[in-house]
Protein backbone atom coordinates (compact mmCIF):
# COMPACT_ATOMS: atom_id res chain seq x y z
CA UNK A 1 0.00 0.00 0.00
CA UNK A 2 1.09 3.62 -0.49
CA UNK A 3 0.88 5.42 2.54
CA UNK A 4 -1.35 7.75 3.91
CA UNK A 5 -3.98 6.43 0.55
CA UNK A 6 -7.19 4.49 1.17
CA UNK A 7 -7.29 1.04 -0.13
CA UNK A 8 -9.86 1.75 -2.05
CA UNK A 9 -8.62 4.58 -4.03
CA UNK A 10 -5.48 1.91 -4.16
CA UNK A 11 -7.71 -0.41 -6.07
CA UNK A 12 -9.33 2.31 -8.54
CA UNK A 13 -4.97 2.52 -9.31
CA UNK A 14 -4.37 -1.04 -10.20
CA UNK A 15 -8.04 -1.50 -12.07
CA UNK A 16 -6.76 1.37 -14.24
CA UNK A 17 -3.64 0.71 -14.84
CA UNK A 18 -3.37 -3.01 -14.19
CA UNK A 19 -4.47 -4.94 -17.70
CA UNK A 20 -3.76 -2.00 -19.98
CA UNK A 21 -0.41 -1.29 -18.70
CA UNK A 22 0.50 -4.93 -18.81
CA UNK A 23 -0.71 -5.20 -22.00
CA UNK A 24 1.13 -2.25 -23.46
CA UNK A 25 4.37 -2.99 -22.23
CA UNK A 26 4.20 -6.22 -23.64
CA UNK A 27 2.99 -5.05 -26.85
CA UNK A 28 5.68 -1.98 -26.76
CA UNK A 29 8.43 -5.37 -26.02
CA UNK A 30 7.09 -7.23 -28.98
CA UNK A 31 7.37 -4.22 -31.27
CA UNK A 32 11.09 -2.94 -30.02
CA UNK A 33 12.25 -6.94 -30.26
CA UNK A 34 11.10 -6.59 -33.82
CA UNK A 35 12.84 -3.72 -34.79
CA UNK A 36 16.27 -5.04 -33.18
CA UNK A 37 15.67 -8.51 -34.83
CA UNK A 38 15.22 -6.40 -38.08
CA UNK A 39 18.38 -4.23 -38.16
CA UNK A 40 20.34 -7.50 -36.61
CA UNK A 41 19.42 -9.52 -39.90
CA UNK A 42 19.87 -6.49 -42.21
CA UNK A 43 16.94 -7.63 -43.66
CA UNK A 44 14.02 -4.86 -44.66
CA UNK A 45 10.78 -5.83 -46.15
CA UNK A 46 8.76 -3.43 -48.98
CA UNK A 47 5.25 -4.37 -49.96
CA UNK A 48 4.92 -3.67 -53.59
CA UNK A 49 1.62 -1.73 -54.24
CA UNK A 50 -0.59 -1.55 -57.21
CA UNK A 51 -0.62 1.93 -58.89
CA UNK A 52 -2.52 1.09 -62.07
CA UNK A 53 -6.21 0.53 -62.60
CA UNK A 54 -6.67 -1.76 -65.49
CA UNK A 55 -8.57 -4.36 -64.12
CA UNK A 56 -10.72 -5.72 -61.76
CA UNK A 57 -8.05 -7.10 -59.60
CA UNK A 58 -6.01 -3.62 -59.22
CA UNK A 59 -6.80 -3.64 -55.61
CA UNK A 60 -7.61 -7.26 -54.66
CA UNK A 61 -5.88 -8.45 -51.49
CA UNK A 62 -4.95 -11.71 -53.54
CA UNK A 63 -2.55 -9.84 -54.82
CA UNK A 64 0.52 -9.97 -52.55
CA UNK A 65 3.94 -8.57 -53.89
CA UNK A 66 6.90 -7.60 -52.10
CA UNK A 67 10.60 -7.44 -52.09
CA UNK A 68 13.03 -8.27 -49.20
CA UNK A 69 16.55 -6.00 -49.33
CA UNK A 70 19.43 -7.56 -47.60
CA UNK A 71 22.77 -7.20 -46.93
CA UNK A 72 24.80 -9.30 -49.24
CA UNK A 73 28.19 -10.65 -49.68
CA UNK A 74 30.97 -7.68 -48.98
CA UNK A 75 30.05 -4.90 -50.63
CA UNK A 76 26.86 -6.09 -52.45
CA UNK A 77 23.14 -5.84 -51.83
CA UNK A 78 20.43 -8.36 -52.61
CA UNK A 79 16.63 -7.73 -54.07
CA UNK A 80 14.41 -10.56 -53.62
CA UNK A 81 11.30 -10.50 -55.25
CA UNK A 82 8.51 -12.48 -53.67
CA UNK A 83 4.85 -13.18 -55.59
CA UNK A 84 2.62 -14.81 -53.16
CA UNK A 85 -0.21 -13.82 -54.59
CA UNK A 86 -3.19 -16.08 -54.77
CA UNK A 87 -4.44 -15.30 -58.19
CA UNK A 88 -2.61 -16.13 -61.44
CA UNK A 89 -0.29 -13.49 -61.93
CA UNK A 90 3.44 -13.11 -63.82
CA UNK A 91 5.94 -10.51 -62.81
CA UNK A 92 7.57 -10.09 -66.30
CA UNK A 93 9.27 -6.75 -65.90
CA UNK A 94 11.32 -5.29 -63.49
CA UNK A 95 12.99 -1.71 -62.69
CA UNK A 96 15.27 0.73 -61.03
CA UNK A 97 14.65 4.82 -61.23
CA UNK A 98 18.02 5.09 -59.73
CA UNK A 99 20.96 3.55 -60.23
CA UNK A 100 23.84 5.93 -58.40
CA UNK A 101 24.84 2.83 -55.81
CA UNK A 102 24.07 -0.15 -57.62
CA UNK A 103 25.37 -2.13 -60.42
CA UNK A 104 24.37 -5.73 -61.38
CA UNK A 105 26.23 -8.28 -60.15
CA UNK A 106 23.81 -11.53 -61.04
CA UNK A 107 20.31 -12.74 -60.97
CA UNK A 108 18.88 -16.05 -59.86
CA UNK A 109 15.90 -17.52 -59.13
CA UNK A 110 13.50 -19.83 -58.61
CA UNK A 111 13.15 -23.02 -61.17
CA UNK A 112 11.04 -21.52 -63.77
CA UNK A 113 11.99 -18.22 -63.76
CA UNK A 114 14.61 -16.98 -66.40
CA UNK A 115 15.53 -12.92 -66.48
CA UNK A 116 17.59 -10.76 -68.69
CA UNK A 117 18.34 -7.27 -69.62
CA UNK A 118 17.08 -4.43 -70.22
CA UNK A 119 13.42 -4.83 -70.08
CA UNK A 120 11.20 -3.96 -73.24
CA UNK A 121 9.36 -1.13 -73.07
CA UNK A 122 12.32 0.73 -71.54
CA UNK A 123 9.52 2.37 -69.04
CA UNK A 124 7.97 1.36 -66.05
CA UNK A 125 3.93 1.19 -67.62
CA UNK A 126 1.90 3.91 -65.75
CA UNK A 127 5.31 5.07 -64.26
CA UNK A 128 4.61 8.93 -65.58
CA UNK A 129 1.03 9.02 -62.92
CA UNK A 130 3.13 8.61 -60.39
CA UNK A 131 4.63 11.73 -58.52
CA UNK A 132 7.32 12.18 -59.02
CA UNK A 133 7.27 10.33 -62.51
CA UNK A 134 9.32 6.87 -62.22
CA UNK A 135 12.13 7.16 -65.17
CA UNK A 136 13.33 3.86 -65.71
CA UNK A 137 16.88 3.52 -65.81
CA UNK A 138 17.79 0.66 -68.36
CA UNK A 139 20.50 -0.89 -67.63
CA UNK A 140 19.61 -2.24 -64.25
CA UNK A 141 16.31 -2.58 -65.75
CA UNK A 142 15.10 -6.89 -66.28
CA UNK A 143 12.90 -8.40 -68.24
CA UNK A 144 11.31 -12.33 -68.09
CA UNK A 145 12.39 -14.65 -71.20
CA UNK A 146 10.21 -15.88 -73.49
CA UNK A 147 7.95 -17.55 -73.71
CA UNK A 148 5.98 -15.10 -71.43
CA UNK A 149 4.22 -15.23 -68.43
CA UNK A 150 5.66 -18.66 -67.70
CA UNK A 151 9.62 -17.44 -66.83
CA UNK A 152 8.22 -14.81 -64.81
CA UNK A 153 8.04 -14.82 -61.40
CA UNK A 154 4.47 -16.88 -60.91
CA UNK A 155 2.73 -17.31 -57.64
CA UNK A 156 4.94 -19.04 -55.17
CA UNK A 157 7.94 -18.06 -57.21
CA UNK A 158 10.94 -15.52 -56.12
CA UNK A 159 13.72 -13.88 -58.16
CA UNK A 160 16.84 -12.71 -56.66
CA UNK A 161 18.83 -9.61 -58.32
CA UNK A 162 22.33 -8.94 -56.61
CA UNK A 163 23.79 -5.73 -57.03
CA UNK A 164 27.53 -4.67 -56.40
CA UNK A 165 27.57 -1.36 -54.24
CA UNK A 166 29.43 1.53 -56.42
CA UNK A 167 32.33 2.90 -54.92
CA UNK A 168 31.82 4.78 -51.73
CA UNK A 169 28.00 3.63 -51.39
CA UNK A 170 27.05 1.80 -48.51
CA UNK A 171 23.88 -0.95 -47.65
CA UNK A 172 22.66 2.04 -45.21
CA UNK A 173 22.45 4.36 -47.89
CA UNK A 174 20.26 1.89 -50.09
CA UNK A 175 17.75 1.86 -47.05
CA UNK A 176 17.74 5.74 -47.00
CA UNK A 177 17.11 6.02 -50.85
CA UNK A 178 14.12 3.55 -50.07
CA UNK A 179 13.09 4.66 -47.37
CA UNK A 180 12.66 8.04 -48.75
CA UNK A 181 11.28 6.97 -51.95
CA UNK A 182 14.33 8.38 -54.07
CA UNK A 183 15.27 5.21 -54.87
CA UNK A 184 12.04 3.06 -56.15
CA UNK A 185 11.21 -0.42 -57.50
CA UNK A 186 8.84 -1.09 -60.35
CA UNK A 187 7.23 -4.14 -61.47
CA UNK A 188 4.84 -5.31 -64.16
CA UNK A 189 2.59 -7.90 -63.93
CA UNK A 190 0.12 -9.34 -66.57
CA UNK A 191 -1.82 -12.79 -67.05
CA UNK A 192 -4.34 -11.43 -64.53
CA UNK A 193 -7.49 -14.00 -64.27
CA UNK A 194 -9.12 -11.21 -66.32
CA UNK A 195 -6.67 -10.85 -68.86
CA UNK A 196 -5.29 -7.77 -67.38
CA UNK A 197 -1.82 -6.08 -66.57
CA UNK A 198 -0.78 -4.12 -63.49
CA UNK A 199 2.08 -2.17 -61.90
CA UNK A 200 3.56 -1.80 -59.17
CA UNK A 201 6.22 0.21 -56.76
CA UNK A 202 8.07 -0.22 -53.72
CA UNK A 203 5.99 1.58 -50.23
CA UNK A 204 7.55 3.33 -47.39
CA UNK A 205 6.92 1.40 -44.77
CA UNK A 206 8.06 2.72 -40.83
CA UNK A 207 11.83 2.20 -40.00
CA UNK A 208 12.96 -0.17 -36.99
CA UNK A 209 13.45 2.78 -34.51
CA UNK A 210 10.05 4.53 -35.77
CA UNK A 211 7.91 1.37 -34.72
CA UNK A 212 9.67 1.53 -31.98
CA UNK A 213 8.88 4.62 -30.94
CA UNK A 214 5.61 4.36 -31.77
CA UNK A 215 5.10 1.48 -29.58
CA UNK A 216 6.45 3.61 -26.74
CA UNK A 217 4.30 6.07 -27.68
CA UNK A 218 1.33 4.04 -27.27
CA UNK A 219 3.18 3.39 -23.78
CA UNK A 220 3.39 6.74 -22.59
CA UNK A 221 -0.08 7.05 -23.34
CA UNK A 222 -1.71 4.79 -21.34
CA UNK A 223 0.85 5.64 -18.30
CA UNK A 224 -0.41 8.97 -18.59
CA UNK A 225 -3.92 7.74 -18.43
CA UNK A 226 -3.44 6.29 -14.86
CA UNK A 227 -2.55 9.94 -13.89
CA UNK A 228 -5.86 11.26 -14.33
CA UNK A 229 -7.52 8.67 -11.26
CA UNK A 230 -7.47 10.18 -8.36
CA UNK A 231 -9.44 9.24 -4.77
CA UNK A 232 -12.38 11.71 -3.69
CA UNK A 233 -15.01 10.49 -0.87
CA UNK A 234 -16.88 8.34 -3.42
CA UNK A 235 -14.01 6.54 -4.32
CA UNK A 236 -16.85 2.83 -4.80
CA UNK A 237 -18.16 5.22 -7.76
CA UNK A 238 -15.33 5.01 -9.44
CA UNK A 239 -14.31 1.78 -9.02
CA UNK A 240 -17.14 -0.06 -9.96
CA UNK A 241 -16.84 2.54 -13.71
CA UNK A 242 -13.43 1.41 -13.98
CA UNK A 243 -13.90 -2.52 -13.67
CA UNK A 244 -16.41 -1.52 -16.28
CA UNK A 245 -14.30 -0.06 -18.82
CA UNK A 246 -12.02 -2.88 -18.24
Amino acid sequence: MIANQPASCQKVRYVMRGKPFFYGLVFCCVLCASASLLQAGYVYVYPLEIFTNNGIYYNSPDLDLYVEVSNGEAGQVDFIIYNESLVESSIVRIYFDDNSLLGVAGIIGEDGTSFGQPATPGSLPGGNALEPPFVAVEEISFEGDSPSPHLGVNPGEWLQITFDLKSGGTFGEVIDKLDTATLRLGVHVIALPDGSSESAVTVTVPEPATVCLLGLGSLVLLRKRTAFVRCDENTDRILSAAKKEN
